[in-house]
């Protein structure tokens, strides 16, 4: 079979390997469609376990079934959650599910990025989930994204009529956006310095977007003086961060929903934190407890993420798309197609 492999920044060959056979409790899926995800262009991530095939939002088809599977069989269309948690270990039971060790262990063999995949019998048995045929393989690859988004909103405190602004409005940002409408939030606002990403704020649900350059004025102009309860970083630019305090109201909370560079350090005032009572808190990746909701939405048209995908690319042209989605332009959605 044919994979994409990552051996350094920049350099992504298209190569074969031999196609994985399932052990016991394990399916084979043939992968129709995988969206490339903004972790994927990180390559202080992903030089320390070069080389490797990322992708990790795989849609496809069950092809063959190891010993012992029962919930699956070959010809069923699926979408395939990369990492799966215990839900018993010291973490899982105070509900950071994605510190789970068996969340790290479990992983799909080589990465989405391949012709086929081999899905681990823990997430075969808690997080595949069998598609309806409405929903298109392309589709389905924003069920792990928006699945993400949920947890973020699931781990805020959301007030009656709170606002909330979204720093980035790249993919993550527009999902962030549009799931927030699911919850008693009375106004959202998008930041991004990409005038075409702003409008698709506005188009996804944000009641405005606007600019990195002061948005705390412009904020509180549109919102009775106040900055926003809720402020989501969606970006790993520190300058997010930075200007995350700038746009919090007292009382607020600041969610960190991207990573920065490992290196990277930002000056905080205790002053404020503790006067204000402003919370941080942060939100890593997603369990089958949003992966199934999220399906169901998308299914349902209650979350429109079909929209956001802007480029489908072949295998062959995976560099390409991570140029793409690097640069962080007119892009949004990119979904490679191994076949």
């Amino acid at each position: 079979m044919r994979v994409a492999r990552y051996y350094g920044p920049g350099k992504v060959r298209v190569e074969e390997m031999p196609v994985p056979s399932p052990g016991p409790g394990e399916v084979l899926v043939r992968v129709r469609a995988c969206g490339i995800c903004g972790s994927d262009t990180l390559d202080w991530y992903l030089q320390r376990r070069a080389p490797l095939v990322p992708g990790h939002e795989p849609a496809g088809d069950v092809v063959a079934v190891g010993p012992g599977v029962r919930k699956f069989r070959p010809g069923d269309r699926v979408f395939v959650h990369h990492h799966v948690p215990c839900f018993a270990c010291h973490y899982c039971r105070r509900g950071h599910h994605t510190l789970c060790a068996e969340f790290h262990r479990t992983r799909i063999e080589p990465g989405g990025f391949a012709e086929y995949i081999r899905v681990p019998a823990p997430n075969v048995e808690k997080d595949v989930w069998k598609l309806p045929e409405s929903l298109s393989y392309e589709e389905a690859t924003l069920i792990e994204p928006l699945a993400c988004a949920l947890r973020a909103w699931e781990r805020l405190r959301v007030f009656p009529d709170d606002t909330a602004a979204v720093i980035g409005c790249g993919v993550s940002g527009l999902l962030l956006i549009m799931a927030g409408r699911l919850y008693p939030v009375g106004r959202i606002f998008g930041v991004d310095p990409v005038e075409s990403r702003r409008r698709a704020a506005v188009e996804a649900g944000a009641l405005d977007a606007f600019p990195p350059d002061g948005p705390g004025d412009a904020v509180r102009a549109r919102n009775r003086g106040r900055g926003a309860d809720l402020v989501i970083v969606a970006t790993g630019n520190p300058a997010g961060v930075k200007l995350a305090f700038d746009l919090v109201e007292a009382g607020g909370t600041i969610l960190l929903y991207a990573p920065t560079d490992p290196d990277v350090e930002l000056p905080v005032r205790p002053h404020r934190l503790f006067f204000d009572e402003i919370t941080l808190v942060a939100s890593y990746s997603a369990t089958p407890l949003e992966t199934g909701p999220a399906l169901d939405l998308i299914a349902a048209g209650r979350v429109p993420t079909g929209r956001l995908i802007t480029h489908r690319l072949p295998l062959e042209q995976t560099a390409d798309g991570l140029r793409l989605v690097r640069q962080a332009a007119d892009s949004l959605k990119v979904v490679i197609l191994p076949g």
